[in-house]
């Protein structure tokens, strides 16, 4: 199924539920998931697939935030976009994650301990 007739068919089927804010139901819900991580994993930003399918941009990011039971290495893998070489400091590195989260002045060691575990 081509991606355009698939993002349009679930997005009918997600306007087509009795009141908007209601839940999708686990099958649709599974269909979207997929159909999301497929386009994203294609180049495609978070606020395009959300526009593509009629949902809000959080839902897509719920979507594609890793559940209970999934394997903590795909939690671990998100992807990085070097800017620049790191120049040598006496004030460490500075990092911003995708999410906006900015560390600045750590050493290499804590700044691998600090996104290991919050990403």
């Amino acid at each position: 199924m081509k991606t355009t007739s698939e993002g349009e068919r679930l997005r009918r089927l997600i306007s087509e539920r009795e009141f908007p804010n209601s839940p999708l139901s686990a099958e649709l819900r599974a269909q979207a998931t997929a159909y999301a991580q497929r386009r994203v994993a294609e180049g495609l930003r978070q606020t395009d697939v959300a526009r593509e399918l009629g949902v809000a941009l959080a839902s897509v990011g719920r979507w594609l935030m890793p559940r209970d039971g999934e394997s903590a290495a795909r939690a671990a893998l998100i992807p990085v976009h070097v800017v620049s070489e790191p120049k040598a400091s006496t004030a460490g590195f500075e990092v911003i994650t995708p999410r906006g989260l900015r560390v600045v002045g750590l050493d290499m060691d804590a700044l691998c301990t600090l996104l290991a575990r919050h990403g």
